[in-house]
């Protein structure tokens, strides 16, 4: 067997909603050529539509997958993303985090946006293998924060970068070589926000078959409080068949086909339904109705006066500004200001002290990114990027939790 090519071996996947939220926004993909895990962000369902989306990108993929075809599904995503997010105002300032690993002749090839983590399970070590792109991950870069801080940080969800975010994503991508035994451990925020390393490496090395541990990793989480969605998918390399997880996931929100606004997912376009105002053939006999020039001129009004009203509402739920907020932090305000009438609410908590931006970055009118409107992101990358040199640590009492993360 040595000679055979270096493969997945054994494979285990598991996701809870947690102890706090109402619903799992993660999604995951488990294959013995790819693995995958999605952190959706946006409320109500827009951020498990956006991961269903991110996973749905690198599903299709086909034929011997390296950094270069991941990278490629990613930016993908994050055009459908933002096509969605800008067809349907329920949906606007969803993303969503993704981390995929394909494991092709014993070398992993990785591509990561977000916090999601991938880490390797080598001979008894726990190594992470992607960097966070989030506020506090760069204030540990800069010297600014400890790793330790970092854990307990009030501003620990605000992330910089997420697939849906801005109209053009980087996307990170590396290679490692795999051994025989090793591990391949991608999880959400969820596990590592509740358990440090040293406590999920204690799991790893106590219950050495995957689907324990990937389900005793979740349960850790869940017993340190639970505050988030958490998503394991455990992968081992080595020679020999496969095997998978006997296990269900409770949640069932990690199927290999998942669902898009609650219906499975195929390729095939809807049906389309009549348009307004068409004509539509009636049966054989059937009497004909006249419409009178009243009634069309009526009819013809009403469109226009929806058309305004519709023209008007996309401007306001396209326009956002920067302001202080509630908590002492910067907010994104969405709408405008008519005049005396006020139109304008608060929308999303940028997560940043109000303490550490200055005064000319406040009130900074975002606009419309590409014509899909502004997120969070826009907004936490525009008040850290300039003027803040180094980034204090912030010791601000934490704020509720924000749409930058308010997702699985």
């Amino acid at each position: 067997m040595a000679d055979a090519p270096l493969h997945v071996v054994e494979l285990a996947r598991h996701t809870d909603t947690g102890r706090v939220r109402d619903h799992n926004e993660d999604r995951a993909y488990a294959h013995d050529e790819l693995v995958a895990v999605a952190d959706g962000m946006g409320g109500a369902a827009a951020g498990e539509v956006a991961a269903q989306l991110a996973i749905r990108a690198i599903r299709q993929l086909t034929g011997p997958i390296d950094t270069t075809s991941l990278r490629t599904a990613l930016e993908s995503a994050n055009s459908a993303i933002r096509r969605t997010a800008a067809s349907d105002p329920s949906k606007q300032g969803m993303g969503t985090t993704m981390t995929a690993v394909a494991v092709d002749n014993g070398l992993a090839q990785i591509v990561h946006v977000g916090d999601s983590r991938a880490y390797l399970w080598r001979d008894g070590e726990l190594r992470q293998l992607t960097d966070d792109h989030s506020v506090v991950a760069e204030m540990v870069r800069r010297g600014t924060l400890s790793a330790d801080e970092a854990l307990q940080h009030p501003h620990r969800n605000v992330i910089t970068r997420a697939l849906g975010a801005e109209p053009d994503v980087v996307v990170d991508a590396t290679t490692e070589d795999l051994r025989p035994g090793d591990v391949l451990l991608l999880c959400s925020d969820g596990l590592y926000t509740e358990v440090d390393d040293a406590g999920i490496a204690a799991v790893m090395r106590d219950l050495p078959g995957l689907d324990d541990a990937a389900h005793a990793l979740v349960e850790c989480a869940n017993q340190a409080g639970g505050a988030d969605n958490v998503t394991v998918v455990l992968a081992r390399v080595g020679y020999g068949p496969l095997q998978r997880s006997a296990r269900p996931d409770s949640s069932g929100t990690t199927q290999e086909h998942p669902t898009i606004d609650g219906a499975a997912h195929t390729d095939r376009p809807p049906a389309a339904a009549p348009a307004i105002g068409a004509r539509v053939l009636e049966p054989a006999g059937a009497g004909r109705r006249r419409v009178s020039r009243t009634g069309l001129l009526i009819g013809a009004a009403v469109l226009v006066v929806l058309v305004m009203i519709g023209g008007a509402w996309w401007a306001i739920s396209r326009s956002f500004t920067i302001q202080p907020g509630p908590g002492h932090t910067v907010w994104v305000d969405q709408g405008v200001k008519l005049g005396p009438i006020d139109l304008t609410s608060t929308w999303q908590d940028t997560g940043v002290p109000v303490a550490a931006v200055t005064a000319g970055q406040l009130s900074q009118q975002l606009g419309s990114v590409g014509g899909e409107g502004a997120t969070v992101h826009t907004a936490v990358n525009m008040v850290w990027a300039n003027g803040l040199a180094p980034i204090p640590s912030i010791t601000a009492a934490p704020t509720p939790p924000t749409h930058a993360k308010t997702g699985g």
